[in-house]
């Protein structure tokens, strides 16, 4: 990377991660998801629409229900209400009161005739008073035509009329006289006493006390009848239908009936809020969410997590799949709705669950799937726990894939796991929503393998871009690192071939221990492949490089030895930079001798120096101490690999004697006290670095030519396995 951009990109990034920027990147990130969510695309989860409007798009059902035809329904329940009778109950007074007002009235109006009063004719004009002005005809003689007319009567002519009108009031009251059927009886009685022989004035009486005295003989029970109009409404069963998951309930165009508007309720889509309101509840489900991550990665994330840059990185990853799964639920594949919905299942949700696994953290990345899988639902029309199951499962079987990655081959491997996960979940909520259709099925197994190859390589094609843009050295990176036709590893085999050799010894002794201890074994093994590269300056003056030509360091000073010794981590620094390796495995190279003392040059120089008391200083590599427990497993396996190797007889006690004791002087000397090492570590460390270098070492059958030729080259060459190797 030119000088020019890396500066650029630094000044950007201290832009961003200043204190009072935080709230403003937040402020951005928020507002982009909520658009993602709000105001790209529709969503069916809150439908908007009322009675006799036109339908903007389609709308289908987002599930299987059975929803109640409210029309239909409420038409069986009003023509059974129709069909219920009024209920009514006996009055057994009312004909009692009909005769007792006839044979009062004219028992009255008897004594009135008969009196000597000088008001009698005021007295009959109050007893016709009380008779109904209006009745239900019209009347011959108005009010003082009649009274006129009984005051010249007798008390026998009462009597008589009396006597005629009885009978027909008691055959009337035999009769059904409900409230309703009243006008039509005094009707049909004042025509019956329309055809007596009998003056108008007569007949108009007995026609006024007819209608007081008539009047019903049942009742209208009106508690009973609303039981029964009751009974009868509800015992009508609501008309039910079967509403499939995709199924098209408005087209678009179309006017929307209350019908629909009821299916719709019934489904739950219809939203009965304004839309401010769905506004809202998405703004506050983000703003949790973002909140949840921070505090969530604060609590449980080691590392010094959260880190702006890495929030800021968090943030972008959810984006980049956010954003592809916007444009891939609005492809429409078919006219068929169910077949259509399918498409949300290609959300590349495990390309984001891979690239946190990698960049991130794999434990932190359980909990952004299930977070970027609650988005995918929203995302989506129609049922969203469907999609959002899916995405779900896809990328947790793609962080369980991450963590066996060990060559770049298995990234695509690991999409072939991810899409028959995909498979695996689509069917399983195929069968949850009864939707067991064979071009479902087969839609679903393709919808799914699809999705994995396509988080695949979305997750290959973003990995570089974010490594460098946030300096990060992914598991990806490490194992290209690892590939012995890397350049530096290329030189090392040739220039230095001792070094490389001893190198591997190191990755291995500290590999094995890694995972045991909770260290990255793969880091481990990487920085144990670079931690010596600085040997390439001078590669003689290291005893695993020296074959034939002699030991260098006879002919020079101890204290030169120690100088040029020591500088190969500064020249190993200088290499890797040249090289463009990443500071995780430049901290290797620097930190793998840490402040250790390079002891035999030190006490060469004491002893020329006879009593003088020499300094330390100059015999002591720059540092630092190891920062972490894969630096210092380094630094153990590279003392450990090296004194084991320069045994004579490397028996199984020789070799846990040398490394108890080598472990201890590094102890002792204080280069692991920043390493975060346990002394539980240093057990487990200490019982894998034996256990290996007995097995390689161990006592072999000597065959005689083999010794016989052995000893040969030993008296030849000399035993040089007896020199230095710091």
């Amino acid at each position: 990377m030119p000088k020019y951009v890396s500066d650029l990109k630094q000044k950007v990034l201290e832009f961003l991660f200043k204190t009072n920027n935080k709230l403003i990147i937040g402020a951005v990130l928020f507002s982009l998801f909520s658009m993602l969510i709000i105001l790209t695309g529709r969503d069916q989860t809150n439908v908007i629409v009322n009675v006799d409007e036109v339908a903007p798009y389609n709308i289908q059902a987002n599930s299987t229900t059975i929803v109640i035809e409210e029309k239909r329904t409420q038409e069986l329940r009003d023509l059974a209400v129709s069909k219920v009778q009024k209920v009514y109950q006996e009055d057994p007074q009312a004909a009692t009161y009909a005769v007792s007002y006839v044979s009062s009235f004219f028992t009255r109006l008897g004594e009135i005739i008969e009196s000597e009063d000088i008001d009698k004719n005021q007295q009959i004009n109050g007893l016709l008073l009380n008779l109904p002005k209006v009745p239900p005809y019209v009347p011959k003689n108005d009010t003082e035509a009649l009274i006129a007319f009984w005051s010249e009567k007798t008390a026998r002519d009462a009597e008589m009329l009396k006597n005629i009108l009885l009978p027909l009031i008691q055959e009337t009251m035999k009769k059904t006289i409900a409230e309703e059927g009243l006008v039509s009886v005094n009707q049909q009685l004042a025509l019956q006493i329309e055809s007596l022989t009998l003056v108008q004035a007569e007949k108009d009486t007995m026609q006024k006390v007819m209608v007081n005295a008539i009047r019903p003989n049942i009742l209208f029970n009106e508690q009973a009848t609303e039981k029964a109009l009751k009974d009868a409404y509800e015992s009508v069963q609501p008309v039910t239908k079967t509403i499939k998951a995709g199924e098209i309930i408005v087209r678009a165009g179309e006017r929307v009936t209350t019908e629909q508007i009821s299916t719709l309720e019934q489904l739950g889509i219809l939203s009965n809020n304004s839309f401010s309101y769905i506004i809202i509840g998405t703004l506050l489900f983000i703003l949790f969410t973002m909140w949840l991550v921070f505090k969530y990665s604060q609590r449980y994330y080691v590392k010094n997590f959260p880190d702006a840059s890495q929030l800021l990185l968090l943030a972008i990853i959810f984006l980049i799949i956010l954003i592809t799964s916007r444009f891939i639920v609005l492809i429409n594949i078919s006219d068929q709705p169910q077949i259509n919905s399918m498409v949300g299942f290609l959300a590349p949700v495990a390309a984001g669950s891979l690239l946190v696994a990698i960049l991130l953290d794999y434990r932190f990345a359980f909990f952004a799937t299930m977070l970027m899988s609650f988005y995918i639902g929203l995302l989506n029309e129609g049922n969203q726990l469907n999609y959002a199951i899916v995405a779900f499962m896809g990328g947790i079987i793609g962080i369980y894939r991450v963590q066996r990655i060990n060559q770049t081959s298995d990234i695509a491997k690991s999409g072939i796991y991810i899409g028959l996960g995909n498979v695996t979940a689509i069917l399983i909520v195929l069968m949850i929503n009864g939707q067991m259709d064979w071009t479902l099925i087969l839609v679903g197994v393709i919808v799914g393998l699809i999705n994995g190859i396509l988080s695949a390589v979305l997750m290959i094609g973003a990995l570089p871009f974010l490594e460098t843009a946030f300096n990060i050295t992914s598991m990806i990176r490490l194992l290209e690192l690892s590939n012995p036709n890397h350049k530096v590893l290329r030189r090392l085999l040739l220039e230095a071939p001792g070094t490389y050799h001893h190198s591997l010894m190191v990755g291995n002794l500290a590999e094995a221990s890694a995972d045991a201890i909770g260290a990255d074994s793969l880091l481990v093994r990487v920085g144990a492949y670079y931690h010596d590269i600085g040997k390439l300056k001078r590669p003689d003056y290291f005893i695993e490089n020296q074959r034939n030509f002699g030991n260098p360091h006879e002919r020079i000073v101890p204290a030169l030895s120690a100088l040029i010794v020591t500088s190969h981590v500064r020249d190993g620094v200088e290499i890797a930079r040249e090289a463009k390796l990443p500071q995780i495995i430049i901290d290797f190279i620097q930190q793998h001798h840490g402040t250790s003392l390079t002891k035999f040059f030190y006490s060469q120089a004491q002893i020329e120096a006879g009593e003088e008391k020499l300094s330390e200083e100059g015999f002591r590599y720059e540092g630092p101490k190891p920062q972490s427990k894969e630096n210092a497993l380094v630094m153990l396996a590279d003392t450990v690999e090296a004194g084991v190797r320069s045994l004579k007889d490397p028996t199984s006690s020789g070799i846990r004697n040398m490394v108890v004791g080598l472990i201890n002087d590094k102890l002792k000397d204080g280069q692991l006290e920043d390493s975060h090492l346990t002394f539980n570590d240093l057990n487990v460390i200490t019982e894998s670095f034996c256990k290996i270098l007995e097995g390689i070492y161990h006592k072999r059958i000597a065959y005689p030519e083999v010794v016989q030729e052995f000893e040969k080259r030993r008296e030849m060459l000399g035993d040089l396995d007896s020199e230095p190797t710091e």
